[in-house]
C-alpha cells in the first residue's frame, strides 16, 4: 500500500501543478503577461498632447489624476514591462506645453504604471481605440488643458508687430 500511496500522491502533486499552469495561461493575469507594447507614440500640440500606447491585444487599464504635484496615474493590467515602455520619457520634449516627464514601472506583479508629470492642471480624455490597418489595439491618452486654448488669441499671437502694423491690428499684450 505504500507505493501505491507515494504513486498516488506524486500523480495528484503533477495534476495540481499543470492546473495552476494552465489557470494563470488563461487568467487575467497569467494571459496579460504576454501583452507587450508594441510603439508608442507622443504628439504634443498647443491645444493638447496625445499619448499613445500600442498593443497586440486590448489593455485593461485604470487612472486617476493626482494633485499637488499634477499627476497622471495610469495602471495596465497585465502587461510586461518592455524597452518600448522604459522608452517613454524619451518621447518628452521641453517644449510639451502639458509633460513635464514620464515614467514607467512595475507597481506589482502583473501592473505596470505609467506616473505622467504635469507642467499644468489637465483634463484627461483615456479611451481605447480598436485596431485599423497597421495599428494595433491602442490606448489613448489626452491631455487638454482645464482652460481652453482660445483660437482667436492664438491666431493673433501669430501675427508679428510689423503684420499688425500693416494691417491695423495690435498684437496681444501680455
Amino acid at each position: 500500500f505504500y507505493w501505491w500511496d507515494l504513486h498516488w500522491q506524486r500523480s495528484l502533486v503533477w495534476v495540481v501543478g499543470l492546473a495552476c499552469s494552465l489557470l494563470l495561461m488563461i487568467s487575467p493575469t497569467g494571459q496579460a503577461a504576454q501583452t507587450s507594447m508594441l510603439a508608442v507614440r507622443v504628439w504634443p500640440a498647443r491645444d493638447y498632447t496625445r499619448v499613445t500606447l500600442e498593443s497586440r491585444s486590448p489593455v485593461n487599464f485604470t487612472h486617476q489624476t493626482v494633485r499637488n504635484p499634477e499627476r497622471l496615474v495610469v495602471d495596465l493590467e497585465g502587461v510586461e514591462l518592455n524597452d518600448i515602455l522604459q522608452s517613454l520619457p524619451s518621447k518628452i520634449s521641453g517644449q510639451d506645453p502639458y509633460i513635464q516627464l514620464i515614467r514607467a514601472g512595475l507597481n506589482r506583479p502583473g501592473v505596470v504604471r505609467l506616473v505622467i508629470e504635469l507642467k499644468a492642471e489637465v483634463t484627461p480624455q483615456v479611451f481605447t481605440l480598436a485596431p485599423v490597418g497597421e495599428y494595433g489595439h491602442r490606448l489613448v491618452l489626452d491631455l487638454y488643458p482645464v482652460e481652453p486654448v482660445d483660437p482667436l488669441l492664438a491666431l493673433l499671437e501669430k501675427i508679428s508687430p510689423e503684420e499688425a502694423a500693416a494691417g491695423g491690428v495690435s498684437p496681444p499684450q501680455r
